[in-house]
């Protein structure tokens, strides 16, 4: 029998074979910590799978020369078993339908071997399965692999990886498919970590930044360029407009005989793109930091999607205004490994921390950890749709069990930042645990979705973790208040979604569509085309959509489509918590 040194060395070398040795050995005591807590055998299994994960992600902490390696598990599954207690306590979850699969009445302490429950699988499943979570490819390359359609990759993955979970009864040698499923054992091998950008989950991207900061400027305006940040395929610049000699508001005459005042601002960024590679990319989202802007000066940012990065270590780019160019130089950034911080991965994606400078005393930079096809709310437990009657409170608690709640700071979730700042105020030095209560999860809606817009009409589609289905209705529900006034010739309908999770910790917490039609609004159109809101009870919770056409849009195939992200929101109800050295 190997020793726990041994076995945690193990880990570094064939995490697979070395995970079920541990598993093997400890599998009872761990168990049995959990059980004592827990009353519900499915509870028991899933803390005994989350224990182990959080065993294997944190393993560098475990020092075998301050005790056994049983202890600090059974340490980890006491404090699993607590935390699931509490969940239970906030949320209320969904009782199994009685045509749920029937769990193995095999002894929870009898070894699965991973590799002969694949093969209790068709080998079609099976091959989808190793190469996702042992060849580490995405569903778009085991798609262009396999010569199959992307859609018909992400069902089947699914499907198989419900079937494995079924056939892994124990729950012991489920914790590595569940360290393999949340992308940690591939994903930790190639992501890194860009304090005050984000955390890189692309080997093929890493971050590309600003080389250094630039600046130029012509009669009508100075654009200085401060920060740059590429990823996948997405440049987000952050720069300031200044306000030249030439430049100058204007007032013209509507068509309705009224005079508008257009700003400087509004000219000068009439027309911008970005030449980058050899391509030419625009418009951007602009997003503009009113608290640091001026009637003179705009701070803002300007984000590009779908933006290719040439080859080459440095690539030459230029932000093209109609009246000024601002040539630039990206260059590779230094990233850092995830394990020089705390940090804390689940099934559906996790949590990293980063100390930050502050004023205020200790504040922690948040940075999601995605795991496909979920991702985390930059927000971490806010977002767009923000979850309503949650425990969303992310504290502090010190060793004699002082608790500190923190203060989300100047994150927005309609801007463009891949993560959230949190100040705790003045804090004694010393050791803290960080608790999450639970994260506010994304998933993408379907890209060819579309809810016809008409009285009566139902459309059913399914995005990951839930199967949702639309109903319009020509009038509002009782108690429905809508955002604004309703404007002359509309009609407005309701959009209620009725929503089935896969699973009892996931709840939906809403969705963004837009509205759309066939035909655009004629250019002596006065008022409101089309418009769609989200709708919400006293309590913040999502109710649904509230959608608004034109008489004459109504006629040109009034539909819905993704919004804003092109996802559902889910409150994940899963809590983390992560060890914090306060300095």
């Amino acid at each position: 029998m190997e020793s726990d040194a041994q076995l945690v060395s193990m880990l570094d070398t064939d995490p697979e074979q070395g995970m079920a040795l541990i598993m093997e050995q400890y599998g009872g005591l761990v168990w049995a910590a959990a059980a004592s807590r827990l009353a519900s055998e499915q509870d028991v299994r899933e803390c005994v799978n989350d224990t182990f994960a959080e065993f294997y992600f944190r393993r560098a902490r475990y020092d075998p020369a301050k005790g056994p390696l049983g202890t600090w598990l059974a340490h980890i599954a006491r404090r699993r078993a607590v935390d699931k207690w509490r969940a239970q306590r906030r949320f209320d979850a969904d009782e199994l339908p009685e045509d749920a699969p029937a769990r193995s009445p095999l002894p929870a302490d009898d070894r699965l071997d991973l590799v002969a429950a694949l093969a209790r699988l068709s080998p079609e499943d099976a091959e989808l399965l190793r190469l996702k979570y042992f060849a580490g490819m995405t569903a778009k390359e085991i798609a262009a692999a396999l010569d199959l359609p992307y859609e018909t990759v992400k069902k089947r993955q699914q499907r198989s990886l419900a079937k494995l979970r079924r056939l892994l009864v124990t729950g012991l040698v489920l914790a590595l498919l569940a360290l393999l499923a949340a992308c940690g054992y591939v994903l930790l091998r190639y992501f890194g970590v860009l304090p005050g950008y984000g955390v890189n989950t692309d080997a093929e991207s890493p971050f590309t930044v600003l080389a250094e900061d630039v600046s130029a400027e012509n009669g009508f305006g100075r654009v200085e360029l401060t920060d740059a940040l590429w990823n996948g395929d997405r440049l987000i610049l952050t720069l300031r407009l200044v306000r030249g000699p030439d430049a100058a508001d204007k007032t013209v005459t509507a068509a309705d005989g009224s005079e508008v005042t257009i700003l400087w601002s509004t000219f000068l960024l009439s027309d911008v793109s970005l030449s980058f590679g050899g391509n030419t990319y625009g418009p951007p989202m602009t997003i503009t930091d009113t608290v640091q802007s001026t009637a003179d000066c705009l701070s803002m940012q300007m984000a590009f999607d779908g933006v290719l990065k040439p080859e080459g270590e440095t690539a030459d780019a230029s932000l093209e205004l109609s009246w000024l160019s601002v040539p630039f130089t990206l260059t590779p950034a230094d990233e850092t490994a995830p394990d020089a911080y705390s940090y804390a991965l689940g099934e559906l994606g996790g949590v990293l921390a980063v100390p930050a400078p502050s004023d205020a005393g200790f504040a922690l930079e948040l940075y999601p950890m995605d795991a496909e096809p979920f991702s985390v709310s930059p927000g971490i437990v806010t977002g767009i749709c923000p979850p309503a009657d949650a425990d969303t409170a992310v504290t502090l608690t010190d060793a004699q069990g002082r608790v500190t709640e923190g203060e989300p700071s100047g994150f927005s979730p309609y801007g463009t930042s891949l993560y959230s700042r949190w100040e705790f105020g003045a804090l004694e030095p010393g050791e803290y645990t960080l608790h999450i209560p639970c994260l506010l999860v994304t998933a993408p809606l379907p890209g060819d979705l579309a809810v016809p817009v008409a009285d009566g009409a139902r459309t059913e589609f399914d995005v990951p973790g839930a199967h949702i289905t639309a109903e319009v209705s020509g009038e509002l529900p009782p108690g429905v208040t809508p955002a604004r006034q309703q404007a002359d010739g509309t009609q407005r309908f309701f959009v209620s979604f009725g929503v089935q999770t896969e699973r009892d910790d996931l709840v939906f917490a809403g969705l963004m569509l837009s509205a759309r039609t066939d035909a655009f609004a004629p250019a002596d159109f006065l008022g409101l085309w089309t418009s769609c809101a989200d709708v919400r009870d006293e309590t913040g919770a999502f109710e649904g959509l509230c959608a608004e056409f034109a008489e004459e849009a109504l006629v040109s195939s009034p539909r819905l489509v993704p919004g804003f992200g092109g996802t559902a929101a889910f409150v994940w109800t899963q809590p983390f918590d992560i060890d914090i050295t306060v300095p």
